[in-house]
């Protein structure tokens, strides 16, 4: 952002150097980069103008200060001078159509607001001094309509764009997004094809321009344009950004619209443009303005607590203080019971809470004037928190069992949900949005871990790496109740085959490798078949410990899309840190004999094993320690589509032997509950 000195004290009546004026704002967080001297031709013969201009680097934070008037607001609290508005006519209140024009907009969450002006112009060659300013920050002169867009967009930073009125076919403007195979041919001579969904401002026959990007050839104000439509509107950040990048186009207005333009400003902007019309002799407005108003708060109001200023700035300064520096950034202060309650002005969207409201005192007061202080208090060691000592004592555990860590993005694409086949009730469908995404591909917090371990086992399968185990542990974002809550999860995936050696074979990184890790980080876990729509149906495990459901595992569904099969898990790290990891534990030993019992029966082909072995260790209770399936069975004395399957139980006495009664009343008990859940017919 390139600011005219000369430019400058127009607003504000500074009296420091250029030099001056760079050390004060770079002091106060305001990065310029560079001073420089321009010259140029002056109204007298052989004389020549001469301006500084400073180079800002502004971060992208700081919208407001993509002008002229938006520095001098800066430079006025920096240096307690008053501002000086530009001067402006009014021009009404805004109706939805005139008898010169109509204005509809089809996409409001695209664009919240939008106004015209209709004016009967001149065009010609701009006054010298509108040209001097124009070119002062590095802005080419085209004619006197453009120049005043121009110069009124450098001015308050709001872009205006003019269309020739009697190119627009019915007298109608209408925002709208594109159509398929639509294009454009624009102002820089480029012809684009339009990606869908793109945001455009059309008439009744074809798109016009590119809102808040460049306008079209069709409707170019020229040196026979006798009537122009000027407009000044209010664009939705994140799709000018898209728009922006999916064409490669860059413009000054876009610039300004994807960081976000203060919505009070396209009013503001039509009465200064307005206002220059008539004072250059350029035109004068005709009819009423047209269009819709965004609707917006002019202030919010943050609560201030002084003694959390003076603790974080380490300084000691009076609430009067602190109220005169807001004053001066134009956020006026109400003393309320020991406390500020501030009024910040919409100008100022990076101001949204008290640290930063803490940060622009700290600006405005200078942080070289807080006074430097030694270190109070004693130094101790610092220690690992619990949790921190756990979590590296997982980590060193599963990098001693051969899997790589990786770490991975928390942005997440909402597209994934189809991806992964994901019913409209599952929980990762309770997505937590972000209020400024990067992109549209990475617009919420992701609720699992999972999309990015497929992501990542995915990119390596399509580079040929023949075999991986990797794991990450980090947060997952799920909403509850339209907050957002945070999951602590440890993922595991594998994919391809372990490297062999002389001693051994390879082997396939498959489900049972996943378990086998899963088991060496929770031993007493139990393994339930698994319903999750983005695993194999039958390769696929809920993870339970001490009657809570605490993961899942399995082999990702050939749905997804991978070219190799491939394993995942998820567990809550939580469970997984309760766990003593290589800790000895101790279990008496019973003065008890254990009892082998086996039982038989048949049983449907569509009943999972899985199911009858944990209904079999729910209804089994204290006295079974252990039940294993050793053998089915599928042949000429099983009616078709059962099989039988034989399960061997394992029973401990509570004390002293079992008697024969009280075997078959467990074994009874057991018998009763798989008829009645499963319907088995036991064999003898």
């Amino acid at each position: 952002m390139k600011v005219s000195l000369a430019w400058l004290k127009e607003c504000v009546a500074v009296e420091q150097t250029a030099v001056e004026l760079s050390d004060m704002l770079t002091h106060a967080g305001i990065a310029v980069d560079a001073v420089t001297k321009v010259s140029l031709p002056s109204a007298q013969a052989g004389a020549e103008f001469t301006d500084e201009v400073l180079e800002l680097d502004l971060t992208p934070n700081r919208s407001d200060c993509q002008s002229i008037l938006g520095v001098a607001y800066e430079v006025a609290a920096l240096t307690g001078k008053a501002i000086a508005e530009p001067a402006s006519v009014s021009i009404g209140q805004a109706v939805p159509s005139s008898p010169y024009l109509r204005v509809d907009i089809e996409a409001p969450s695209l664009c919240p607001g939008y106004l015209a002006l209709v004016l009967d112009v001149v065009v010609g060659e701009s006054p010298l001094w509108l040209k001097q300013r124009l070119e002062s920050v590095g802005l080419r002169p085209i004619n006197n309509v453009v120049d005043i867009t121009n110069f009124v967009m450098w001015e308050l930073g709001q872009p205006l764009h003019a269309f020739d009125y009697d190119r627009i076919t019915g007298q109608r403007l209408l925002i709208r997004q594109s159509q398929p195979e639509e294009s454009l041919k624009l102002i820089d001579g480029s012809s684009q094809l339009l990606p869908a969904g793109t945001l455009v401002i059309a008439d009744a026959a074809r798109a016009l321009a590119i809102a808040g990007v460049m306008g079209g050839m069709d409707s170019e104000v020229s040196l026979g344009t006798r009537r122009i439509v000027l407009e000044s509107a209010l664009f939705e950040l994140t799709g000018i950004r898209r728009t922006t990048r999916a064409l490669g186009l860059r413009t000054e207005a876009s610039a300004r619209f994807d960081k976000g333009v203060d919505p009070s400003g396209i009013v503001r902007a039509l009465q200064r443009a307005a206002y220059l019309f008539e004072l250059c002799g350029v035109g004068q407005v005709v009819g009423e303005c047209v269009g819709r108003e965004p609707v917006y708060l002019p202030y919010w109001q943050i609560q201030l607590r002084p003694e959390r200023v003076n603790s974080l700035l380490g300084i000691d300064l009076s609430l009067t203080a602190m109220q005169s520096i807001l004053l001066r950034l134009g956020m006026p202060a109400e003393i309320r019971d020991d406390t500020l309650v501030v009024s910040v002005p919409v100008r100022r969207g990076d101001v949204r809470q008290e640290i930063d409201l803490v940060e622009e005192i700290g600006r405005i007061h200078g942080f070289g004037n807080i006074p430097t202080r030694a270190l109070q208090g004693e130094v101790t060691q610092g220690r690992l928190s619990e949790s921190q000592r756990l979590s590296r004592a997982l980590r060193r555990t599963l990098l001693a069992l051969g899997l790589d860590e990786v770490i991975t993005l928390s942005f997440y694409d909402a597209a994934h949900s189809e991806k992964y086949m994901l019913p409209a009730e599952h929980p990762f469908r309770r997505l937590v949005a972000l209020a400024n995404p990067l992109s549209r591909e990475r617009g919420v917090l992701r609720p699992t871990l999972l999309p990015s371990m497929v992501e990542v086992l995915g990119y390596n399968q399509a580079r040929q790496i023949k075999g991986m185990s990797v794991f990450e542990m980090c947060t997952a974002y799920l909403s509850h109740a339209d907050e957002p809550v945070e999951q602590q999860v440890l993922c595991l995936g594998a994919c391809g085959e372990q490297r062999g050696n002389w001693t051994q074979p390879s082997q396939p990184y498959d489900f049972f490798y996943l378990k086998g890790i899963v088991e060496t980080l929770l031993p007493e876990a139990i393994f339930i078949l698994g319903k999750e729509p983005f695993l194999h149906p039958g390769r696929q495990a809920e993870v339970w410990q001490e009657g809570v459901k605490v993961g899942y595992l399995g082999e990702i569904h050939p749905a997804v899309g991978l070219k190799e099969r491939t394993v995942v898990a998820e567990l809550s790290l939580a469970s997984v840190l309760r766990t003593p990891l290589g800790q000895p534990s101790y279990r008496g030993l019973s003065v008890s004999l254990p009892v082998e019992r086996d039982i038989a029966f048949v049983a449907d082909t569509n009943v999972s094993a899985g199911d009858i072995m944990a209904r079999i260790r729910e209804t089994g209770g204290a006295r079974l320690v252990g039940a294993t399936l050793f053998d089915v069975y599928v042949g000429a004395n099983t009616p078709p589509g059962t099989r039988s399957l034989a399960i061997r139980l394992e029973l401990m006495p509570a004390q002293g032997s079992f008697t024969e009664a009280e075997l078959s009343a467990i074994l009874g008990k057991l018998r009763h509950d798989l008829e009645q859940a499963f319907g088995v017919v036991w064999r003898v």
